[in-house]
């Protein structure tokens, strides 16, 4: 799920996206363990070319099957992510999915409207490498979901950058990109919890 329009992707080691066993990975979050089902972790900082590194993870207490059945829900994230408003494959080969999605970004009283297309590259069922292609809303847009297993735990962590360019001021405050990240994976981690529970 590249959900994107979540603000997103990066890294702490500034290499390409596509080079870290997924960026969509995360892995990396501090280090501290997070207990299981425990809130959210986001960590924002500002890159040397502007752009916006979010770190991000929690634990959830669902298997990582489910984990990986809801983050490549692509044409269902919608029911389940409130800034998402259309998400469609437009696209798929084996482990490259091609993924539109408009959106709706939101900085306390404004909002933006979003559009990304995502390619995204699924390995192994645990992890999600996502960028993207358009340019139209970010002139960078990469990351990735990592799942990893901890004890009885699901880890799930998440890596954006993301430079939106030109857009309006309240977009580009780093606390409003940690909001939108943390209403993002809240949404996703109590997806994770309701289908588990069925």
């Amino acid at each position: 799920m590249g959900m994107p329009l979540a603000f997103y992707a990066g890294m702490k080691h500034r290499r390409p996206l596509y080079h870290s066993v997924w960026i969509v990975v995360l892995s990396i979050l501090s280090s501290s363990a997070l207990g299981a089902n425990t809130p959210v972790s986001v960590d924002v900082e500002r890159s040397t070319d502007k752009a916006y590194v979010v770190d991000a993870a929690f634990d959830v207490n669902a298997p990582a099957t489910i984990a990986w059945e809801v983050l490549t829900d692509y044409e269902g994230i919608g029911r389940f992510v409130s800034s998402i408003r259309q998400s469609t494959v437009k696209q798929r080969n084996g482990g490259r999915v091609l993924l539109e999605q408009h959106g709706v970004g939101r900085a306390w009283i404004v909002s933006l409207p979003m559009h990304v297309v995502l390619e995204v590259r699924e390995h192994d069922q645990r992890l999600l490498a996502f960028r993207d292609l358009c340019g139209k809303s970010f002139t960078t847009y990469e990351g990735a979901w990592e799942i990893t297993t901890i004890g009885s735990v699901t880890r799930v962590t998440y890596r954006l950058k993301a430079d939106p360019g030109g857009r309006q001021p309240a977009m580009l405050a780093r606390s409003a990109i940690g909001g939108s990240v943390r209403k993002l994976l809240d949404e996703v981690r109590l997806e994770m919890l309701a289908r588990a529970a069925r």
